[in-house]
């Protein structure tokens, strides 16, 4: 799941990108990245949560073949986000009973517990751009 991370990343901050559909073949479709100021959140779970997003402003609209890779994106970072997430509820489940058995009340956040958490906010924070760049507006916009 960290390469699809990893390769979301870098074509989410690539200036122009070549997508390939199941449903198009393969083509050579560009288009311009959008800038990462994101004013709203999207709670990325559960899948029944609205899937809007302001429009991105884009020199020409999505194409579908675009939009199909842009959801086959989404579904691997919501797996991702909730995977994540269940290692971190686990971590912090044996952070907590760590320190009830070693009577520490003060016991500082492990490091690795930080990391997942920073890992949860990436994975986020790359849904909310992917989600902007492509405007969904509920699911008209499923094309595979």
């Amino acid at each position: 799941m960290k390469l699809a991370l990893d390769r979301l990343r870098d074509v989410l901050h690539d200036p122009h990108v070549t997508l390939i559909s199941r449903e198009f073949g393969s083509g050579n479709v560009s288009a311009p990245a959008v800038g990462a100021d994101v004013t709203a959140v999207f709670n990325p779970l559960p899948r029944t949560a609205s899937r809007a997003a302001a429009p991105a402003e884009c020199s020409r609209p999505a194409h579908s073949a675009d939009v199909a890779q842009s959801r086959l994106f989404e579904d691997i970072l919501l797996d991702e986000i909730a995977e994540l997430r269940d290692l971190v509820a686990a971590t912090e489940l044996r952070w907590r009973r760590l320190r009830e058995r070693s009577r520490v009340a003060e016991a500082p956040v492990p490091e690795a517990l930080v990391r997942l958490y920073a890992r949860v906010a990436e994975a986020e924070r790359l849904l909310v751009q992917l989600r902007s760049r492509f405007g969904y507006e509920g699911d008209s916009l499923r094309v595979i």
